[in-house]
């Protein structure tokens, strides 16, 4: 039997597991800690930390896997190429290009080296300040961390100081980037690349959730709304021309992008799927199932036959944020979602309380409903 190894047991995890078992896999599931819904939903755990190359690729060699892999996580895949590399497993990017998605300040490096998607920006090592920055307000990252973590706003050059201690305090590298705030509507595009050619393309819109916290994804939409729609063949563009400069041959991209007056600028490429279950609105809204189109990629099946951005009937996918000590019960459920949702997932055990992450947001769940 087939064996696959999924790096993570969070809940976008499960997606890929249950994906994977539909085929008729036999799934295999590690992360440091015998936490999140993928524990059970694979047919075992391995307590591994799935940052350790060598404990992952002894695990895999151990159990015969024949596929490694991860979705929605940044920090889980420089391990699912450099094991994969080593055991002679399939996977679409290489260390190097993975490496430079990772880093935020590799990323812009290398666009500004095309001369594409212009953003000023400044790398701030982890002994270093940022005195000579001179453009507010600023984004204030950390640069190979994920889920928003470490990430502020500053308003002047007195708040910078704070925002590099925070940034720095959710980094492994201690190295932080200062980026100029773009402003505009935002756009997320999920990409497929086959051969060096882009053969799916959709774009939709993300919306962000209006808390304290900074760029928490408060809902997604498809198709693009009029404030957006007239950007798409930028977008299609400035995507077209990111992959031909960063070298990509295959396999899938998530860019996240803002819609400015001077055109669209990217703010991040991830060299992953996304982490917020965008595959299951994609095949609501076209019928095409994008996840399993890039399993099924991995394990030798082709590119399926379909249009490079199917026809979508308009849906929204939208989470339920909420305070980390709010319990999860069908009472909050029931007020929470909409009353004609297509689909509902409540993703917290009944009587629980949501993972932890910090003190002022959760996710619980989310739903689909038609319409925006």
């Amino acid at each position: 039997m087939t064996r696959a190894l999924i790096l993570g047991t969070l809940p976008g995890q499960v997606d890929a597991i249950d994906a994977l078992k539909q085929r008729g896999l036999e799934v295999h599931a590690c992360g440091h800690q015998r936490v999140g819904p993928g524990v059970t939903a694979a047919d075992r755990f391995w307590e591994v930390d799935i940052t350790d190359v060598s404990a992952v690729r002894d695990l895999a060699e151990s159990i015969d896997a024949q596929l490694v892999y991860s979705v929605g996580s940044d920090i889980a895949m420089p391990t699912v190429v450099g094991v994969s590399e080593a055991l002679g497993l399939p996977h679409f990017h290489s260390s190097e290009l993975t490496e430079v998605l990772r880093s935020k300040t590799l990323t812009r490096e290398r666009l500004d080296a095309a001369s594409l998607s212009p953003v000023a920006h400044l790398r701030v090592g982890p002994a270093d300040d940022a005195n000579d920055w001179a453009v507010f307000p600023a984004f204030v990252k950390p640069v190979d961390s994920q889920g928003q973590r470490g990430i502020s706003v500053v308003s002047d050059r007195a708040q910078l100081q704070a925002a590099l201690a925070e940034a720095r305090s959710a980094t492994r590298s201690g190295e932080v980037i200062v980026e100029e705030v773009l402003q505009g509507p935002e756009v997320s595009i999920h990409v497929f690349v086959d051969d060096g050619e882009v053969r799916f393309f959709l774009p939709s819109d993300r919306y962000v959730w209006d808390g304290p916290m900074v760029g928490v994804a408060e809902s997604h939409a498809i198709p693009l709304a009029p404030a957006t729609q007239g950007a798409h063949d930028s977008l299609r563009e400035l995507v077209a021309q990111c992959v031909a400069a960063l070298g990509v041959t295959d396999g899938p991209l998530y860019f996240q992008t803002i819609v400015t007056s001077d055109g669209p600028r990217i703010i991040e490429i991830a060299s992953r799927l996304d982490g917020c279950h965008m595959w299951r609105l994609i095949k609501m809204t076209t019928g095409f199932d994008f996840l399993d189109a890039v399993l099924g990629r991995l394990l030798g099946d082709p590119w399926p036959d379909i249009p490079e951005e199917p026809a979508a009937e308009p849906m929204t996918l939208r989470f339920f944020l909420d305070s980390p000590d709010v319990l999860a019960t069908d009472e909050y459920l029931a007020a929470t979602a909409t009353p004609d949702a297509l689909f509902v997932d409540l993703q917290v055990p009944r009587g629980e309380r949501p993972r932890r992450t910090n003190d002022v947001v959760a996710r619980f769940g989310y739903e689909i409903y038609r319409g925006f």
